[in-house]
């Protein structure tokens, strides 16, 4: 394994990186850092890495720290396959035209002829290890952001709460034991961790409306909402969260419209509303909201039922 290590940690050393404009591009070594993020929250599982809100979350989050240009995360997924460590495979029917293009132009475009991104089977498994994970992430700050090194590893060092702080929330739903969730302290990182586990378990998706925009910079059209509100009932567990669009946050909030034990939604009938039918709440009158796929991420038909009865009118 240490030859192994070590011959990965020469390939990054030596990225190769688009210099014509003074500095080293920063875009590749930014992109492996993310995914080691990824890797950290156990969001990369299987050897197939997809152009994902996620990815685009945790580039953002160490690009802000060194460039305020647009990032086009697009450029570093396609040209770190020059590196020969990653490996591009296209879309089902667009064989032909990832193997002939030189050049992407947006996300979008990345997003419609690649399927997913592969590593080398050596350094996925060096990057699903704790120690030697944290020996290649190392490396890339100290060639690549040595002068920015501490405020890359005060990131890295939030990010590891907010992860772990993920974790517990997850392992609460799973366990069914909210006393877990409970005892965590109320910070901002246990609200960015709340905020992040529901809307990544809704699918970046409107649970009322079905919703789903997600910008190139990562930014989604939806919120977590509290069922039972959290300045009442101080709890963040996954069965008290919903995803939520602005508008359907709001109207829950205020009660307009609330949800039964099928996971149908009820319609308020003491407000007026007009405008275009589809936008109409009335239009959702007996629709299921959309729903996580695994049961215990599910809402609370306990929390539910307080909101039918305490907030709905």
């Amino acid at each position: 394994m240490p030859d192994i290590l070590s011959y990965y940690l020469n390939k990054i050393e030596r990225l190769r990186i688009d210099r014509s404009h003074g500095k080293p591009a920063p875009h590749k070594p930014i992109l492996l850092l993310a995914i080691i993020d990824l890797f950290e929250q156990g969001a990369i599982r299987t050897n197939k890495i997809e152009p994902s809100p996620q990815i685009v979350e945790s580039f953002l989050k160490f690009w802000h720290l060194i460039s305020l240009d647009k990032p086009r995360i697009f450029l570093p997924f396609f040209h770190l396959k020059s590196d020969k460590f990653w490996h591009l495979h296209a879309k089902a029917g667009s064989e032909q035209l990832l193997s002939v293009t030189k050049q992407l132009n947006s996300m979008a475009q990345l997003a419609s002829v690649v399927a997913f991104a592969s590593l080398d089977e050596n350094l996925f498994l060096l990057l699903h290890r704790a120690d030697t994970r944290e020996v290649i992430r190392q490396k890339i700050i100290e060639v690549y952001f040595s002068e920015q090194a501490e405020n890359f590893r005060a990131v890295i060092a939030e990010n590891l709460e907010i992860n772990n702080i993920e974790n517990l929330l997850l392992e609460s739903a799973e366990s069914k034991n909210t006393e877990i969730s409970k005892n965590i302290s109320d910070t901002p990182k246990r609200n960015i961790a709340f905020r992040r586990v529901i809307i990544r378990l809704y699918d970046y998706t409107c649970a009322a409306c079905l919703l789903r925009i997600i910008t190139l910079d990562g930014e989604t059209a939806v919120e977590a909402a509290h069922i039972f509100p959290f300045a009442k009932s101080y709890d963040d567990s996954i069965g008290n969260g919903l995803s939520l669009c602005p508008l359907h946050h709001w109207a829950f909030d205020k009660g307009l419209f609330s949800i039964d034990n099928n996971y149908k939604i009820i319609v308020s009938t003491n407000f007026e509303e007009s405008g275009n039918e589809s936008f109409l709440l009335r239009s959702l009158q007996t629709k299921e909201i959309y729903l996580p796929k695994e049961k215990p991420f599910r809402p609370s038909l306990t929390m539910i039922r307080w909101h039918r009865e305490n907030a709905f009118s």
